[in-house]
């Protein structure tokens, strides 16, 4: 799976929403959708720091949070511990 970006996550992040194109078709639980792909910059989770991550962005209402998905968690080491997902560059 993808990052992705709540349009509101987004738009707080300085994302040109005005030129964003929702031509990506995706799947999710509650069926087919479109989102927008971007590339950011980069991602900051605590001290990580990734740049370069491809990601999609949701339409308006899409979507309630962002997901953190693989095109961020592939490139860092990660384990699950006692319910916590923990992450180490």
């Amino acid at each position: 799976s993808a990052v992705v970006l709540t349009h509101e996550a987004a738009k707080a992040a300085g994302l040109p929403l005005d030129f964003v194109k929702y031509n990506v078709n995706v799947d999710t639980a509650n069926g087919r959708a479109q989102a927008a792909a971007v590339t950011l910059d980069r991602i900051t989770v605590g001290g990580i720091v990734e740049r370069s991550v491809p990601a999609l962005i949701a339409p308006p209402g899409q979507l309630k949070v962002s997901l953190l998905g693989m095109t961020f968690l592939s490139r860092v080491k990660w384990t699950h511990d006692r319910g916590r997902l923990v992450l180490e560059q």
